[in-house]
């Protein structure tokens, strides 16, 4: 008797990493690399498997320069801009030449048409 034969369901990870793997033209062993996983688990994840290491998946969507949600489920929602903080928006550091005493105002900002 033989073994049945399976379709391969491939999940939206699968399916967006192959592609673009193939748009950035970048191999199964360098992403593997950029990923900080073995080529056998980036290969796996090419066969349909379900990543468990998200900051992998995470390191390797900013090396392809795509989103982390795209890149896990082919979908990426919206923010709505009014419920996005500053700190999402900007990085801050501390300026040593900003020592000292200043006076300090403020002003409304609205958006450009």
């Amino acid at each position: 008797m033989s073994k049945p034969v399976r379709k391969k369901n491939q999940s939206p990870f699968a399916k967006n990493l192959k592609a673009i793997l193939a748009e950035r033209g970048l191999s199964q062993k360098a992403a593997a690399e950029v990923a900080g996983v073995t080529p056998a688990t980036l290969n796996d994840w090419l066969a349909g498997s379900v990543p468990n290491d998200h900051i992998a998946v995470q390191r390797l969507a900013r090396a392809l320069d795509c989103s982390f949600e795209w890149l896990l489920t082919g979908s990426e929602t919206k923010p709505d801009s009014k419920s996005i903080s500053l700190t999402e928006l900007f990085e801050s550091e501390i300026d040593p030449s900003f020592s000292g005493i200043f006076e300090i105002s403020a002003r409304r900002l609205r958006r450009k048409n």
